[in-house]
């Protein structure tokens, strides 16, 4: 049983590992907290079956985005240990450098197998989080979830 869990925890970590590289390596940096409210949200993008908001929406799109959230607290909050966890190992290995709680690749030339792909509408949501303070994003991350 204890093999079992721990195979489980690394391919979370696994999973989480991955979706981080490639978060950075296309968005350049990321704060800490933002990493891992959209780390969570491209993981779970992928068993929604659907996109509920595309590229096409140009009105609030942090907002849409963040409210992906919503009524999935449980998940989010079992999901952050492995993200932090995640994050960790990057950072000891020396993949990720976080400096002032902004993360950033320490290579361009990472090269990844893509095991999680961001659609366009959750790469405007990235974007656009950027000009907005941890603080508020964390707020309305607390309010969605």
């Amino acid at each position: 049983m204890r093999n079992i869990k721990e195979q489980t925890e690394s391919i979370q970590l696994s999973i989480y590992c991955n979706i981080i590289c490639q978060t950075l390596k296309l968005h350049e940096n990321l704060s800490i907290c933002k990493m891992l409210t959209f780390a969570y949200l491209i993981k779970q993008n992928r068993f929604l079956g659907g996109t509920v908001y595309t590229a096409k929406n140009t009105q609030d799109v942090i907002f849409k985005g963040i409210s992906l959230l919503a009524g999935d607290f449980e998940r989010f909050c079992n999901s952050t240990p492995y993200i932090i966890k995640a994050l960790h190992i990057l950072i000891i290995k020396g993949l990720v450098v976080s400096e002032n709680d902004i993360l950033s690749l320490t290579t361009k030339d990472l090269k990844l197998d893509l095991v999680y792909e961001e659609n366009n509408f959750m790469k405007k949501v990235i974007e656009q989080s950027k000009s907005m303070t941890d603080r508020q994003f964390m707020k309305e991350v607390t309010y969605n979830v």
